[in-house]
């Protein structure tokens, strides 16, 4: 039976869908604190937690978020990346549709969060696109 080739690389026939991340070489290098996941998402581990705070039925609860997947961009996510006015609304825009995020929860995570870990995410979600296509960032 003959390998599979997946963008150029062949690949093991046995290979598992579950395994643990592996170094492939049709992804892209990720920051140090950040892994690929068994289905193709990014972990990332946050230098700084961030603390969410919400009420539920009444009652005031604090969640420490100290890491966040990242997922590929879908068409929708792109097109809001593209529609908002100004590089960091845009950056803002890829990061919350790659992470599934919305509304007031978003804006607070994302608003509350330490620049360097922004940063750090955004370069994440980047890598999603086809092959570092511009988000606004300079290289």
């Amino acid at each position: 039976m003959n390998a599979p080739i997946v963008n150029g690389a062949t690949t093991p026939a046995t290979a598992s869908v579950t395994s643990a991340s592996v170094a492939r070489p049709d992804r892209p290098k990720l920051p140090e604190g950040a892994e690929y996941l068994p289905d193709g998402s990014v972990k990332v581990t946050l230098l700084y937690p961030v603390e969410q705070k919400s009420v539920v039925n009444g009652t005031p609860q604090t969640e420490q978020v100290g890491s966040i997947v990242l997922n590929r961009l879908k068409g929708r996510g792109i097109t809001e990346m593209l529609n908002a006015e100004g590089e960091g609304n845009r950056i803002r825009a890829m990061l919350e549709a790659s992470a599934g995020m919305t509304g007031p929860k978003a804006d607070a995570l994302l608003g509350e969060m330490d620049g360097e870990d922004f940063l750090t995410l955004s370069r994440v979600a980047s890598t999603f696109l086809n092959r570092g296509a511009k988000t606004g960032q300079s290289s």
